[in-house]
């Protein structure tokens, strides 16, 4: 590998091949195809950005007294995760410890512990019996009551055991980042390791670093920065002829050899229709149609004191089927005589930043949370907290501090992670492989290339699939040289 890497600088250098590339998308992926580039010695990069940072659902920021992930967050799994074998050395990871959620009910706050346990083992019996073809949605309604028939006996608990199946379908929806659960496939591809790392207080942008040399020093850095166009927003690609050219709407044009793509599939469903000329063949169309991609609304809330204390693990809501369409709340959007607030999943205490807690926001209101004003938010997380006996609102200290990022209604994300639906899987391929298949006018050396996290077969959803599909591109180009 050695001798190959030298004779491909040698030539480089020589100018006996200097491939041009484009890459658009400065995320995990797109970073990721530039590092391995610029290290087999292809340097004619271009990373064309249409935010104003590099990172793309890698977005870590300092907030109240640490650093906090707007994206990204939790590394998922040990084994085959290409995220953890890179820093798993560098006393950077910090395994998060499995947890049972305090689940509150509405009517009857805080749920006894060992009946919630009872509650999660039995849903995660059923997670396991997955089959192909139907969504989760259907094959959990269709299991549950079975599932159930430990409590029969105790007609109140088997009510409360009952409603509990809308707490499940929160935790789907808010897993799989999708708006119904009836969206998301039974049985999937994903292949993930059972532990979760946290990053100890670095957050999860010190990847990034780690791929452009800047981690732990800035003395070895690869020279990226300047290869990063940022607020370039691309509006049209050309790949059917020898070049491809990419068109900027702020009217500038770039033209390469082979052009990566790594935005979301957010992204490619909104646009992929006027982004590619050519279009894009109609294998290629029914993937990324058929693929899913929603999103979940992180809010991150900083208290001037803390109503919780440090053996806290979070807290996940159950509403009565009478509470759900008697809230009082009056400020937010409302659906069907639903507030939004039943769209809040879960709370979760900050690692490292000991008075910030997390609200997560899932489902079919997130788009509409979005856009509402942080004032409002922040009334509602309160509302919420003395709705559910946990603090009395009066006394409790409002938050002093909101930040939050919209990925969903930003157009350069259309969402936060991908999903396999039921009808993703049909085919003898797998829609991310058809994704992530290159197109161009030589099969030898195609020149419109895909990566990003949708296009992993394995490791959708995922940064450490992002990177890998990053990886995966840039050694397809490297050997078109070799």
């Amino acid at each position: 590998m050695l001798v190959k890497t030298v004779l491909l600088l040698f030539f480089v250098s020589f100018g006996v091949c200097d491939p041009s590339v484009v890459i658009i998308g400065a995320g995990a992926s797109g970073i990721a195809a530039a590092t391995r580039l610029l290290k087999n010695g292809i340097t004619n990069i271009t990373i064309l950005e249409a935010e104003d940072r590099i990172g793309g659902r890698v977005y870590s920021v300092r907030f109240a007294d640490g650093v906090v992930d707007l994206g990204a967050e939790w590394c998922h799994g040990d084994k085959d995760n290409i995220v953890y074998d890179m820093v798993k050395d560098l006393n950077i990871l910090q395994h998060a410890q499995q947890f049972y959620p305090e689940i509150y009910h509405s009517k009857f706050k805080r749920l006894d512990q060992d009946f919630s346990n009872a509650l999660v083992d039995t849903f995660n019996k059923l997670i396991g019996e997955s089959k192909k073809s139907v969504s989760v949605g259907e094959r959990l309604i269709a299991r549950y009551e079975q599932a159930i028939v430990q409590w029969k006996n105790d007609p109140s608990v088997y009510a409360l055991a009952r409603e509990a199946i809308t707490f499940f379908e929160v935790y789907v929806i808010g897993n799989k980042g999708a708006f119904s659960w009836f969206d998301v496939a039974d049985d999937d591809d994903y292949s993930e390791g059972n532990l979760l790392f946290h990053w100890n207080g670095h957050g999860y942008k010190t990847i990034l670093d780690l791929l452009m040399q800047k981690y732990p020093g800035e003395s070895k850095s690869l020279p990226i920065d300047d290869k990063v166009l940022l607020n370039k927003e691309v509006h049209q690609i050309t790949w059917g002829s020898k070049q491809a050219v990419i068109k900027c709407t702020d009217g500038s044009n770039y033209a390469a050899d082979h052009v990566i793509v790594t935005v979301s599939l957010g992204v490619l469903k909104h646009q992929h229709h006027t982004l590619f000329q050519p279009k894009l063949p109609s294998d290629k169309v029914q993937a990324i149609e058929q693929l899913g991609i929603a999103a979940v609304h992180k809010v991150i809330l900083r208290f001037p004191q803390r109503w919780w204390n440090d053996s806290y693990t979070g807290t996940s809501f159950l509403w009565d089927k009478d509470d759900i369409k008697h809230i009082s709340f009056g400020e937010g959007p409302v659906k069907d005589g639903v507030s939004w607030l039943t769209s809040v999943s879960v709370l979760l205490p900050v690692e490292h930043n000991p008075n910030v807690i997390e609200a997560w926001f899932v489902g079919h209101f997130v788009p509409e949370v979005e856009r509402c004003p942080d004032e409002v938010v922040i009334n509602g997380v309160m509302y919420l907290l003395d709705y559910f006996g946990m603090v009395v609102a009066e006394t409790t200290t409002r938050p002093d501090a909101i930040i939050r990022n919209n990925w969903y209604t930003n157009p350069h994300f259309r969402g936060t992670y991908s999903f396999q639906t039921p009808r993703t899987r049909r085919g003898q391929y797998s829609d991310e492989v058809i994704l992530s298949e290159p197109l161009g006018y030589n099969a030898q050396k195609p020149n419109l290339l895909f990566a990003g996290e949708a296009s992993s077969p394995t490791h959708y959803s995922k940064v450490h699939g992002a990177i890998e599909a990053g990886f995966r591109e840039a050694d397809r180009i490297i050997k078109m040289y070799k």
